[in-house]
């Protein structure tokens, strides 16, 4: 790969620590290696890790942290660049490549990873770079590196550290889950978590390196495998399940334009999956749009993915629903109504405001991320799944929303004429237990449309009514129903209601018409008002 013109240009002028030989230069050096806390940190040990010093045009020193690849020689210029420079009393660091435009910082190799050999079976790693180099300096030579991204999950280091039989991870001690996590990708048969208080650089900057040692002998606790814990394991995650309970129950948000929900669930929480249903052109998409935008307007980062209609009609919906409140307050000043009937944001007369609303659309809160369907009308089940799962992971997508399983599956099986309905069953059981695995393991919460079977328009959806086999009810954690019937006032129109066939978490259900859900045409909303008095009576 061709190397970042900056890494060679800094690299070639930077000098190794032994090399310096101006009284003021080394003066500086020491002060800054001071400043860092490496001064106990060996001139022959920063050497093996090629750091060295580089002392800009204004005699602002910096120590030059190398990452690479793979083995190589002292003169070879790395792959990525780690500065750490004194301006004034201040230090500021520098990455080299620079972060893209998204501010992602791009994979460039590991700091101390040019020293690994064939014949290396354990190796340790650290945060920092302070730390693998006191680990090397307090061992006597074991290979430590530093990650790239410190504690955080960091999957292009994986495919280095496959031919390591051991593998030991130091982390700060406030860091020991991001350890976990990171031992469970790497397989935590053979991982171990050294669960000292200090940290190498601590040890060794308190004369204690015998420690750094024994720490790895004696403090270096076997990473279970993934299935199997025991209650030591598990006893503060108890402690905080009683003690954050309410916390949990209210999770990472609360509904504002539908707040009648939060009496019943409590809140909007992660790793939770949530099913939608309800008959043919109730509106279950166009409640599901305003559901989600209610969310997205506080920050929930989205991923919606409508296999039945096309994406510019569900950002319609959503821009309009999203102005609505604007709108309807200021109805009269604006004179949007016709014989006293409002006219709806889409009409021509609004045209001049639907930029000023795009613009402020793209500037809420929270990401929208939108799947282009087309991309996956010949991809299987599994692999529609992986594309979601990829995009929760890159983007940090907190609310997953499909609209809706029967339109999906029915994309994966397009191309073949023989399938059965009880393999489309199959395939809708499949989709949803990928669905329930992704929640459980990434952490979004997955909202899903599952079209009800055929009934008399007269019958009240239950449980029993969810298309294809029991795994969907099973699965899910909180169950909606969009209930249609006809208005006794008024024979020619119908009113809707919003049950709660299912509330794992909250444990209220709603099984008769409590929920009113009154529908606004002109903005595509819905209010929720509560009949519960008058059911009382």
């Amino acid at each position: 790969l061709p190397k970042d013109p900056t890494i060679c240009s800094i690299w070639n002028e930077a000098l190794d620590l032994h090399d310096v030989q101006d009284i003021t230069e080394q003066s500086e050096f020491l002060a800054l290696r001071q400043q860092l806390g490496i001064d106990r940190i060996h001139l022959e040990t920063l050497s093996r890790y090629h750091v060295r010093g580089h002392m800009d045009s204004y005699d602002q020193p910096a120590i030059c942290y190398p990452r690479y690849r793979g083995p190589c020689g002292r003169a070879r210029i790395p792959f990525g660049l780690k500065l750490i420079r004194k301006v004034g009393d201040r230090l500021e660091k520098e990455n080299f490549p620079e972060p893209d435009d998204t501010g992602v910082m791009p994979f460039s190799g590991i700091f101390g990873f040019h020293m690994a050999t064939a014949a290396d079976n354990r190796i340790i790693l650290t945060t920092n770079e302070r730390d693998a180099l006191a680990v090397y300096e307090g061992t006597g030579g074991m290979l430590a590196i530093a990650l790239p991204q410190g504690e955080k999950l960091d999957k292009s280091i994986l495919p280095y550290l496959e031919d390591f039989d051991i593998i030991y991870l130091w982390f700060p001690q406030v860091h020991e889950k991001n350890a976990k996590d990171l031992a469970a990708y790497l397989n935590a048969n053979r991982c171990y978590i050294i669960v000292c208080k200090e940290r190498p650089i601590e040890l060794l900057r308190n004369d204690a390196r015998r420690e750094i040692n024994k720490a790895i002998r004696e403090e270096a606790v076997r990473v279970r495998g993934k299935g199997f814990r025991s209650m030591i394991d598990v006893r503060q995650d108890l402690k905080s399940e009683i003690i954050n309970s309410r916390n949990k129950q209210t999770g990472i948000a609360q509904w504002k334009r539908f707040d009648l929900l939060n009496r019943y669930l409590y809140g909007f929480r992660p790793s939770e999956l949530t099913v939608l249903t309800g008959g043919t052109g109730y509106g279950k998409t166009t409640f599901l749009c305003e559901y989600s935008l209610d969310l997205l307007s506080q920050g929930v980062r989205t991923l919606f993915c409508s296999f039945e209609m096309p994406d510019e009609k569900i950002l319609k919906w959503m821009l309009v629903q999203y102005a609505a409140p604007f709108y309807l307050r200021h109805l009269d000043r604006l004179r949007t109504s016709r014989n006293g009937i409002p006219i709806p944001l889409y009409r021509a007369e609004h045209h001049p405001s639907v930029e000023m609303w795009l613009d402020r659309f793209e500037r809420t809160k929270g990401d929208l991320v939108i799947m282009k369907v087309d991309e996956f009308r010949d991809k299987t089940i599994s692999q529609i799944a992986a594309a979601i799962r990829n995009q929760i992971i890159t983007s940090g997508i907190q609310h997953v929303v499909i609209d809706n399983l029967q339109f999906l599956v029915g994309l994966a099986t397009l191309n073949s004429e023989k399938t059965t309905a009880l393999e489309r069953y199959n395939q809708q059981d499949r989709f949803v237990s990928l669905l329930r695995e992704i929640a459980t393991d990434y952490g979004p919460h997955i909202t899903l449309v599952v079209h009800p079977r055929k009934t008399d328009s007269d019958t009240d959806l239950d449980i029993q009514h969810f298309g294809g086999s029991a795994r969907v009810t099973q699965e899910a954690d909180t169950i909606f129903a969009i209930q249609r019937r006809r208005d006794e006032k008024d024979k020619r129109k119908y009113r809707k209601f919003l049950y709660i066939l299912k509330n794992r978490y909250g444990q209220k259900k709603v099984e008769s018409d409590i929920i009113e859900m009154i529908f606004q045409p002109a903005t595509y909303t819905h209010c929720l008002v509560d009949r519960s008095a008058e059911q009382n009576k």
